[in-house]
């Protein structure tokens, strides 16, 4: 019996040399291993000496270096280089819009953004590398850990820092680092959350297991109305509502959470809003009513979008004190600089850019990835649309920045999100192997 362990080991580890990916390896050892277990006992059966039926049973295996090679394509490391691709075209574009605007304003005060930017843009392309080589099942194990904290942070955060147009968004921190509260708690929240109750939906739909969703959504959407940071409150309730109903597959629950949500949502802006939200929006609605207040930049998109051409006006637009703040509008300022044709290439490239990701979710085997890839595609096309429908300066103007094009601290966010994405499809091959080996039969490799 022990050489027979051994000369099975002895192969096992020839063939396991030839598999990079090392978290597979028990995996293959145990089906391979009892495939040949399985094997050397019929031989035994009929007759043969275990010494005979030990070499039968590698014979038919084959080589262990074509089956380890053979597994390794099976199981490897990918990269969805197409989607890293249309990231490094985003941030490219993101750099040279931020490049024209800066060289050609006639505001000498925002001539210091673009090396802002790039350091954004670094600070976001370094996050999405390291998220793109994290195991993101660490994520799962912490999830607990990480819900308590961003409440933690939301919940000390209007203590201790200052409003900022009427929201307390940011807070600062040590060597100078200033954090975006509410838009990483919009981030890493939802994906905490279902980490949490995943597996409990899965298994028991109960009152009380989506009682206890209910709650733990409830805490910080509660902390974020405290905030008053409307946004993000918003996009945090529609992801979380789409992940309660992608979890339990109860989508008449989810329809009515829905409906319920954005109907309370809509009464406490009607009656809460001290700022007036609500008049400020209503102004896309009759321009002429406010033209030169309210309704002076929605105008201005308009005729930007308007006259700019086919080609637009060039490498050298001016962008003078009445196009001062066009910076957070990046799509007008495209079609300002290269016209109507880079307009529809960039609604084409987002149009590819989401259907992408959402073509990943199928090849996913891993629960817990799949609701990663839903999360964060759900809110980077939520608001990649939105940052779109501006452009025809028709919808009421809010914080929503354009993912990866636009300015400001949330490129870092967004960048370490789809590093998390890509990390999920870069393991898709090599995890939940053990969830498939019911379905799967070994054949053995003849040589």
């Amino acid at each position: 019996m022990t050489n027979r362990h051994e000369r099975i080991q002895h192969y096992l580890d020839h063939m396991c040399v030839q598999v990079k990916a090392r978290e597979v390896h028990n995996d293959l050892r145990d089906e391979l291993g009892n495939h040949m277990e399985e094997m050397i006992l019929d031989k035994e059966q009929e007759g043969y000496t275990e010494e005979e039926a030990i070499t039968y049973a590698i014979e038919q295996m084959g080589d262990p270096s074509v089956v380890g090679k053979s597994m390794h394509r099976l199981h490897r490391h990918r990269m969805h280089w197409g989607l890293l691709v249309g990231i490094i075209a985003l941030a490219t574009l993101s750099l040279l819009l931020m490049w024209i605007f800066t060289t050609n304003t006639t505001q000498s005060r925002y001539q210091y953004l673009y090396s802002y930017h790039v350091k954004n843009t670094v600070v976001g392309l370094i996050m999405m590398s390291f998220f793109i080589f994290f195991d993101y099942r660490k994520w799962k194990k912490a999830a607990w850990w990480i819900y308590i904290l961003f409440n933690t942070l939301l919940w000390i955060n209007p203590m201790v820092s200052s409003a900022y147009n009427g929201i307390i968004r940011y807070l600062s921190l040590p060597f100078g680092i200033v954090l975006d509260v509410t838009t990483v708690s919009m981030w890493i929240l939802p994906l905490a959350i279902g980490a949490i109750m995943l597996d409990k939906l899965r298994t028991s739909c109960s009152i009380q297991s989506i009682l206890s969703y209910i709650a733990m959504v409830a805490l910080p959407a509660v902390l974020l109305f405290q905030i008053s940071d409307w946004v993000r409150l918003l996009l945090f309730g529609i992801v979380s509502v789409i992940l309660f109903g992608w979890i339990t597959r109860k989508w008449l629950y989810m329809i009515i959470a829905a409906i319920t949500t954005g109907t309370m949502s809509f009464i406490l802006l009607l009656f809460m809003d001290e700022y007036r939200r609500l008049d400020r929006f209503a102004v896309v609605f009759n321009l002429q009513d406010d033209p030169y207040g309210n309704g002076f930049i929605y105008n201005s998109i308009k005729d930007t979008v308007r006259t700019a051409g086919w080609w637009g006006n060039g490498l050298h637009t001016r962008f003078d004190l009445f196009k001062s703040n066009y910076f957070d509008f990046p799509g007008v300022m495209l079609i300002d600089v290269f016209g109507w044709s880079a307009g529809i290439f960039l609604l084409i490239g987002i149009f590819w850019f989401v259907s992408s990701i959402v073509k990943i979710i199928p090849r996913i085997r891993d629960d817990f990835g799949r609701m990663i890839i839903l999360s964060v595609t759900t809110i980077l096309a939520l608001q990649m649309i939105y940052s779109l429908a501006v452009i025809t300066g028709k919808v009421p103007i809010i914080s929503i920045a354009f993912p990866f094009i636009g300015y400001g601290t949330h490129l870092i966010f967004e960048y370490a999100m789809i590093g998390l994405l890509l990390g999920v499809y870069r393991r898709k091959d090599t995890l939940a192997w053990k969830n498939e080996k019911k379905h799967m039969k070994v054949t053995p490799i003849k040589q």
